[in-house]
């Protein structure tokens, strides 16, 4: 095979490093023992790495992964973290998700039990910017940061994390970059297709059980001599799991008088199961051409489909409906909640009681969400003249996602139809003990309006879109001296977020009450003794009601759309010399970076929210963003590296929203109003990294790494009491005598950092004993601490994202085909982002807790079976819980328990 490869072709081939050495398994690992070092005394240090070449793929297991991954920690010119198959559409986990989350430094939330969200050195998704291929991806999320999730792992050959950027890197975060890597073909030394079919178990160790089924075929060839490649991929997974969920709201933030003492109680209970059907097809395209060592072309189509139809049934109890006293509609007012007398108080909170005239809601959400991903990118590289190497890339990004969210309404009624109000037994001051009626009982319950909120039910509806255009060219010069090339180039690109929210009132069509639909049954709901009408909501929705448009400005600031153009022009130089006798390399370089940014949205006079303009705004700005990334080679295998770098995240798109609302108030006769704010500048930072690594050949290291960040700008909610309103629209009449009063929007404040420490390591026993052979561990660990108050001065709730202890330890065995893998991660406290009322993004504090996953398989070595390999994963090993908490209290609010999944199947390469 010819090799195409030169010194002067290294920068390009960076981002491909992953796939021009052996696969790679999760290139994690913790700072293990002293005793390494005299172990490895006698290994030899690897020879250095010239050259990237275009080497025929070895198709490998875990121990040869994890060398290989070593290779490119090892290699690489900035501080990397590196991800790849085990074989062919076999990745480590059974989420690309999982796998990143191993990584030192890194971590993910989990959303449906399942790990989605990326957090990288304590900061969430939105610090971080992730590629695929190295070009900017969109999300289906309302924001920025990517739903893992929407990429099938069986189509990633896998993944490189820069904490430290450099010059070329274009989309570069604040907290750094994850580039998702699909294979090179040419990259083969024969055509290979591979077939992957696992049967799953889901709520294993629950009183749910849930199934589903993994499939995936990967084809990769070469023709015309090895000038031309080819990599198909094609996967479905599914699932059916149902899970329950217990919740309480507004903990101890309620109050009652009993006695003549103010005592705080639990306003709200819910007990649910949620059953999801999920269903993701994905497909993947690579067509590359080298005719000749002067000219590369490669295309790379990537698609992927995600169905996900969540239908939640439950109970849910406001026992605390103080604004029913004194409500105009007689019957209302009678059915105000009250404690009997008995209560039992302690520590000024109520321990146990019982509440009068209490309306539970029988409640069926059904919650489907279809998401859609593409992305084109086209390559072409052509080498000239002396050392002269010219890039053009195209690439073309684009995602939707459409949710409807439809709530129906259920409860006891009464022969009059209206609904009957009940007694409920408190326990434990956040435990539901008894009920007066049966809700499981279709006989006793019909479609209604058991709270006489004068609606049924409500239903909402989501859309969002969002594209990427990009284009870049670069030339490369190789050169002699200190600097072994240059690269400079422009890269422009173009991003257009809209997301647009209809809501309406559910009415029925035969009022007070309506009858359940046919075949409803009952159900036990939220891990309790209490049960739950449940039915399909498709059969009573919608031909059983009558949608009322909801218009107000809440509603109407959910809608808007953001345009990003993004002009970035670089230039980076390789070092490659010495400094006082230690062998250097690394980069210097620079960004220029124009931002054009702006937003169209609604203006609305809070008086008269019916009457909608649309108010458009914006703003640009430049950013200058030097970077210098130095490994200094101090022998013996020992490496310092240290990096350098200012660094910036643009603002959230939904606070870049031009959507206001405001009215001058009927009392004060003075301008009040809130919104979001497209003249924000991005978060910016100056970033500071250091490294010490030890290597003992490609076997095993042991690193120590310490960043620094100081944030020049950060984003907060703001109050601004001297905000000027000249040009907002006033339709209620009133006159004030000065346009300035209080706005609340997203502002720029100054100050804060972040930093921590990261530990990793990554031993074979056999160094320690010939008798270990085939034993291995990972292990890492990291500590994060921020001095940034996202919220506001007043705000004491933390970064979200950020959990200051993250640790991950993986023991693994592979010897004579059989393999066998134990893996855990750890996480501390922290904040989440989740869906809450109305699907707007919320915050709310996450419990902490350790994940255990199971792998067993065994690899046919010889006879008719060669080439198959036997499969068994167990997730979640160890159950456990995802968990809500009360900052104040501790109290947990919201527990769910997905059990442990189960996996079994078998690999078989032809």
């Amino acid at each position: 095979m010819k090799v195409f490869a030169t010194k002067q072709s290294r920068g390009f081939a960076r981002a491909r490093l992953a796939f021009q050495l052996s696969p790679v398994a999760a290139g994690c690992a913790v700072f293990v023992s002293a005793f390494a070092g005299h172990a490895f005394a006698q290994t030899a240090p690897a020879a250095q790495v010239a050259d990237v070449p275009v080497a025929t793929v070895v198709v490998s297991g875990i121990r040869r992964g994890i060398e290989a991954a070593i290779s490119v920690k090892k290699n690489a010119t900035s501080i990397v973290e590196a991800i790849s198959a085990e074989d062919i559409g076999k990745l480590p986990d059974s989420s690309i998700a999982e796998s990143i989350a191993r990584l030192p430094g890194l971590t993910a939330q989990s959303v449906g039990g399942r790990a989605v969200n990326v957090s990288i050195r304590g900061m969430s998704g939105d610090f971080s910017t992730s590629l695929l291929n190295g070009r900017e991806q969109v999300s289906t999320s309302d924001n920025r940061s990517v739903e893992f999730d929407q990429y099938p792992s069986e189509l990633l050959g896998g993944v490189v994390v820069y904490k430290t950027p450099d010059a070329t890197l274009i989309g570069q975060g604040l907290s750094g970059t994850v580039d998702l890597q699909t294979v090179r073909p040419l990259a083969f030394g024969q055509r290979v297709l591979v077939v992957n079919a696992r049967a799953e178990r889901d709520g294993h160790g629950t009183e749910f059980k849930g199934a589903g089924k993994r499939f995936s075929a990967s084809y990769i060839d070469q023709f015309a001599d090895r000038t031309i490649g080819i990599a198909l991929g094609a996967t479905r997974f599914s699932s059916d799991l149902t899970t329950a969920t217990a919740e309480n709201y507004d903990v101890y933030t309620g109050s009652t008088m009993i006695n003549g003492q103010d005592v705080k109680v639990v306003n709200g209970f819910k007990l649910f199961n949620k059953t999801s059907k999920k269903t993701r097809d994905g497909l993947m395209g690579v067509l590359e051409y080298r005719p000749s060592k002067e000219f590369h072309s490669q295309l790379d189509l990537f698609y992927s489909k995600f169905d996900d139809e969540v239908v939640s049934r439950g109970l849910e109890l406001q026992v605390n409906d103080s604004w029913k006293s004194g409500n105009g509609d007689p019957f209302v007012a009678s059915q105000a909640p009250a404690l009997a007398p008995g209560a039992v108080v302690a520590n000024g909170r109520l321990v146990s009681g019982t509440w009068l005239n209490v309306n539970p809601l029988s409640r069926h959400i059904y919650d489907p969400t279809k998401t859609e991903l593409s992305s084109v990118g086209w390559n072409n590289e052509l080498r000239f003249g002396d050392q002269w190497t010219a890039v053009l890339d195209l690439s073309t990004s684009s995602a939707t996602r459409k949710q409807s969210i439809s709530e129906l309404e259920a409860g006891v009624v009464g022969a009059n139809g209206r609904p009957l109000s009940e007694a409920v037994g408190i326990v434990n001051g956040n435990t539901i003990s008894s009920l007066q009626y049966n809700h499981g009982d279709p006989a006793l319950v019909k479609l209604t309006d058991p709270e006489s909120w004068g609606q049924n039910g409500y239903t909402k509806s989501i859309s969002v879109k969002d594209t990427i255009k990009a284009g870049r060219m670069s030339f490369q010069k190789g050169l002699d001296g200190m600097f072994s090339k240059v690269t400079f180039g422009l890269n422009f690109s173009e991003r257009v977020k809209d997301r647009n929210a209809e809501e309406a009132k559910l009415i029925l069509k035969t009022p007070p009450s309506g009858a359940l639909p046919a075949g409803a049954g009952s159900v036990l709901v939220g891990n309790s003794k209490f049960g739950s009408v449940s039915f399909d909501p498709a059969a009573a929705f919608p031909a059983s009601y009558n949608l009322i448009q909801n218009i107000n400005g809440d509603i109407l600031l959910k809608g808007w759309n953001v345009t990003e153009k993004v002009s970035t022009a670089f230039v980076k130089g390789d070092l490659d010399t010495k400094v006082a006798g230690f062998d250097l390399r690394g980069n210097i370089g620079v960004q220029m970076v124009r931002t054009d940014q702006q937003s169209t949205a609604p203006s609305v006079d809070d008086t008269r929210q019916d009457i909608v303009s649309l108010h458009t705004m914006g703003k640009s700005y430049t950013d200058f963003l030097p970077s210098a990334n130095l490994v200094f080679d101090i022998g013996s295998d020992q490496m310092v590296r240290f990096g350098v770098a200012k660094v910036l995240a643009r603002a959230r798109m939904d606070q870049m929203s031009a959507a206001r609302r405001s009215e001058i108030d009927a009392t004060t006769r003075t301008w009040k109003g809130s919104g979001g704010n497209p003249l924000l500048d991005p978060f910016r930072a100056k970033a500071i990294d250091v490294s010490y690594e030890k290597y003992f050949g490609t076997k095993a290291y042991v690193s120590a790494a310490a960043f620094y960040k100081k944030l020049d700008s950060y984003i907060f909610e703001f109050n601004d009491n001297a905000y000027s309103f000249t040009g907002f629209p006033n339709l209620s009449n009133r006159t004030t005598a000065t346009p300035i009063g209080k706005f609340t929007q997203p502002r720029n404040g100054a100050g804060g950092s972040i930093k921590g420490i990261e530990l990793a390591a990554s031993m074979p026993f056999s160094v320690i004993a010939p008798m270990l052979d085939g034993f291995g561990a990972q292990a890492n660990m990291s500590h994060n601490d921020s001095k940034i108050n996202p919220f506001g001065d007043t705000d004491v709730r933390p970064l979200p994202g950020l959990s200051k202890q993250v640790k991950s330890l993986t023991l693994y065995y592979e010897k004579f085909g059989f393999s066998a893998r134990v893996a855990a991660r750890q996480r501390s406290d922290y904040l989440g982002e989740v869906q809450g009322f109305g699907a707007a993004r919320e915050y709310q504090f996450v419990k902490g807790n350790t994940v255990a996953d199971l792998q067993l398989g065994y690899e046919f070595q010889s006879g008719m079976a060669k080439g198959a390999t036997i499969l068994l994963q167990v997730l979640n090993a160890n159950k456990a819980l995802e968990q809500q908490y009360q900052a104040s209290t501790g109290t947990i609010t919201k527990t769910d328990d997905y059990g442990r999944t189960i996996l079994f199947g078998m690999n078989y390469k032809f």
